[in-house]
C-alpha cells in the first residue's frame, strides 16, 4: 500500500501554483540577464562526473528536498552573477576534474530564460555538455520554451517528476495536483523539438501500483522515455529526514550508499 493513499479526491485539493511562483521567484533571483548562485562549481558524482554551479529559487516546495536556503530563503541567499561569470567558473572546475558535463542543480534550472539562453550559447561554443535540470513546469506551460531550446546543440533536459500520480505529487509538494501534468507536456515538447531529454521520477513514497500506472503514462507520452527512465529514490540527509518528519512523510524506500534500501 502506498505510504500516500488519500481519502479524498484531488478536485477537493487546494495549494499554490507552480507558474504564479515562477513569477515570485523570478522577480527575487533574476536581474536582466543575471541570475543568483549559492555557489558557482562543485564536483557531483552523477552522470559519471559532473561539474555543477547551486541555482538560487525554485517553483516547487518539495517536502523532500534535499536543497535548503537556496530553495527556501531565496532572498537572503546567493549572488547574482552574468552568463559569462558562470560559465567560465563551470569550466574551470570540469578542467580541474575531468569532467565533459556540466550544469546546475538544487533549485530550478528554467528560472530567468534569457540567462539561461546566453549561458546555453556559451555552452554552443565549447566541447561541455550542459545537464538542465528542471521539474518541467515552466516548460510544460510553454511550448515555445521547448522549441527555443532546440536551437542548442550542446544541451540534455532532464525532467524530475515528483511521485507517480495527482494525489501523490500533490502530498508531496503541496503544489496544485492538476500541475502534476505539466512535466509530461514538457516531456512531449522537448521531444517534438528534438531536445535530449530523459525522466526521473520520484518513487520513494510510491507503491508498484503506481510506479506501473507511471510508466504506461510515460510511455503513452512516448515509449522512448522508458528506456532512460531514472527512479529516485530519497537520500535520509539529516535535514531531509527532519523536513519529512515535520510533514508527517515516511518513504518506503530510500538510497543508502549507493543502494535502495527497502523500509
Amino acid at each position: 500500500m502506498a505510504i500516500l493513499a488519500l481519502n479524498q479526491s484531488t478536485k477537493s485539493m487546494k495549494g499554490y501554483d507552480p507558474i504564479k511562483l515562477t513569477e515570485k521567484m523570478e522577480s527575487i533571483v533574476v536581474d536582466g540577464n543575471k541570475r543568483k548562485y549559492a555557489k558557482l562549481s562543485r564536483p557531483l558524482r552523477f552522470y559519471g562526473g559532473t561539474t555543477s554551479a547551486v541555482e538560487v529559487g525554485c517553483n516547487l516546495r518539495c517536502k523532500f528536498c534535499f536543497s535548503d536556503k537556496p530553495v527556501f530563503r531565496p532572498q537572503s541567499t546567493g549572488k547574482f552573477y552574468t552568463p559569462q561569470q558562470v560559465f567560465d567558473a563551470l569550466v574551470k572546475g570540469a578542467s580541474r576534474y575531468g569532467h565533459k558535463l556540466i550544469s546546475a542543480s538544487a533549485s530550478e534550472g528554467t528560472l530567468g530564460r534569457q540567462h539561461l539562453f546566453e549561458l546555453l550559447d556559451l555552452v554552443d561554443q565549447s566541447d561541455y555538455i550542459y545537464i538542465l535540470e528542471t521539474n518541467g513546469m515552466t516548460i510544460g506551460n510553454d511550448k515555445e520554451f521547448a522549441e527555443q531550446l532546440a536551437q542548442f546543440k550542446n544541451l540534455h533536459v532532464r525532467v524530475s517528476i515528483k511521485g507517480t500520480n495527482q494525489d501523490e505529487y500533490h502530498q508531496l509538494t503541496n503544489a496544485i495536483p492538476t500541475s502534476y501534468e505539466l512535466p509530461f507536456k514538457a516531456l512531449k515538447y522537448l521531444i517534438d523539438a528534438k531536445v535530449s531529454c530523459n525522466v526521473c521520477v520520484m518513487i520513494s513514497f510510491s507503491d508498484e501500483a503506481g510506479i506501473q500506472a507511471v510508466e504506461k503514462k510515460l510511455f503513452e507520452t512516448h515509449p522512448g522515455l522508458l528506456k532512460s527512465l531514472e527512479k529516485e529514490h530519497i537520500t535520509p540527509f539529516p535535514k531531509v529526514a527532519r523536513r519529512l518528519s515535520e510533514n508527517g512523510l515516511k518513504p518506503n524506500s530510500i538510497a543508502f550508499k549507493g543502494k535502495v534500501v527497502n523500509l
